[in-house]
Order: C-alpha cells, then sequence, then structure tokens
C-alpha cells in the first residue's frame, strides 16, 4: 500500500515466506484460482488468530541469560537432582547428548531443538554432553505459559518426551 506499517512479524520456527506484487497477484486471480483460493484461506486464517491474541494478548516468551546453559564434554545437564522439575531444548552440540541409566547409555539427543527432560519416575537418567553444548532450560511457570500462546510448541515437546520415554523402556 505503499505506507509504513505499524505492525512487526517475527518467526517462531524457521520458515519460507513470499512476496507477491500487485502485478503478480492479478497473474494469479487469471490463471491460478486454486493458489487465490489457498492465499485467502491463508489470510482468514491470519486474521482469526491475530483477532484471538488482540482480545488475549500472549505472555511474552523470551529467552534469557540464565536459560541458556553451557555444557563442556562429559559434563552432566540432567540427573536426579533435576529430575520432573524442567524441561530442556537442545540448541547445538558437537557430538550429542548421551542419555544413560546406571551407567548404560540408552540413545543419543543430536537433533537442535529437541526438548528432553523426564518425570521424577525416571529419576535414574541422565544426560549429560558429548563435547560442547548449549541447551535451553524451562521451568514450570514457562511451561503454562508455552501450553496457552504457543500450542504447536507445546505440541511438539509432549510428542518427543513420549517419543523418548518409549524409546528408553523398548531398550
Amino acid at each position: 500500500m505503499k505506507k509504513p506499517s505499524y505492525y512487526a512479524a517475527y518467526a517462531l520456527q524457521e520458515c519460507r515466506i513470499a512476496k507477491y506484487g500487485p502485478e503478480t497477484l492479478d497473474h494469479l486471480i487469471h490463471e491460478s484460482p486454486r493458489m487465490i483460493q489457498n492465499l485467502l484461506i491463508s489470510i482468514v486464517h491470519q486474521l482469526t488468530q491475530t483477532t484471538f491474541y488482540l482480545l488475549d494478548p500472549p505472555t511474552p516468551f523470551q529467552a534469557d541469560e540464565e536459560r541458556i546453559c553451557f555444557f563442556k564434554d562429559n559434563q552432566v545437564i540432567y540427573d536426579e537432582t533435576s529430575a520432573g522439575t524442567e524441561l530442556y531444548r537442545l540448541i547445538s552440540t558437537e557430538g550429542g547428548l548421551r542419555v544413560s541409566a546406571s551407567g548404560t547409555e540408552l540413545t543419543r539427543i543430536y537433533k537442535s531443538g529437541e526438548f528432553f527432560g523426564f518425570p521424577s519416575s525416571h529419576a535414574n537418567i541422565c544426560i549429560s554432553s558429548i563435547g560442547e553444548s548449549v541447551v535451553e532450560k524451562y521451568g514450570s511457570d514457562d511451561l503454562d505459559i508455552i501450553i496457552r500462546d504457543y500450542p504447536e510448541t507445546a505440541r511438539r515437546i509432549m510428542s518427543t518426551l513420549i517419543e523418548q520415554v518409549s524409546d528408553m523402556k523398548k531398550q
């Protein structure tokens, strides 16, 4: 519309963005009605979400310096002292995170963005860094914010934790 915007958009995860000018939109209207239909559905969804957040704005949720933790090779990230009280997300790692129980390695966590942490019933689990690793730590207060304001992230956390517990039970 050739005037400044009063709004900003921030990506919560890696994504692709398409920008269409007026000529492209005119071409799509005539040549690709299905594309225009998908575009309109997306706009309606975004407006619905925007209205929802205007009525009940989400609580700001940003990483702070205390939340980001740095670990050296073989340093313990998680053990019985933290069982059931915190949730973690792997930011980066040189060799992964070793998940072990009673000194036996069960699995490794490699993927950046993967969540981990186990309830107190899995208190004998130990997670240590292989090489240097960076981990983000969340407390129980953060979980309420994540569940309420970021349901897709909450769903991903639950799926990951269920999968990890299931994998460990198999082993």
